[in-house]
């Protein structure tokens, strides 16, 4: 079976003000027929992320055809979830301070906060590729 090379991309979000990458992996086709980001000259193809879609530890199809309706394929994925979990809404920056009024336990407080600095982090992470991609590339 021939490889199927997707990958991660990464595009720049100008409410940010950074790059951001892309929770799924895309092939090309797959990218240049749904994704809106496609198109501007600052997205590209994260090129350590590539990975033959067929020796994936969960595929998330199988081998492409022309025929499949793209934007109906991506809804379908983001139907299944990340990382297994099922689908849910992560809790606002005012929702972590409303659970951490409410709850006096160190516990729920505790948890409260790693979800806050799990944000920090990844937006920290964010400007670091974006500084080295910027780098990279000048």
């Amino acid at each position: 079976m021939e490889p199927v090379w997707e990958y991660k991309w990464a595009f720049w979000n100008d409410k940010a003000g950074c790059f951001e990458q892309t929770p799924a992996w895309m092939t090309e086709t797959e990218a240049r027929s749904d994704w809106s980001y496609y198109t501007d000259p600052r997205s590209y193809a994260i090129e350590h992320t590539k990975r033959d879609r067929n020796r994936a530890n969960r595929p998330i199809m199988g081998p492409l055809d022309e025929k499949v309706d793209w934007a109906k394929e991506r809804r379908k994925r983001e139907e299944i979830g990340r990382y297994k979990l099922p689908p849910f809404s992560t809790p606002s920056y005012e929702e972590l301070r409303r659970i951490w009024k409410e709850h006096p336990n160190g516990t729920t407080r505790r948890l409260a906060l790693e979800v806050q600095c799990g944000r920090h982090a990844i937006f920290e992470l964010l400007a670091l590729t974006a500084e080295v991609h910027f780098y990279l590339h000048k």
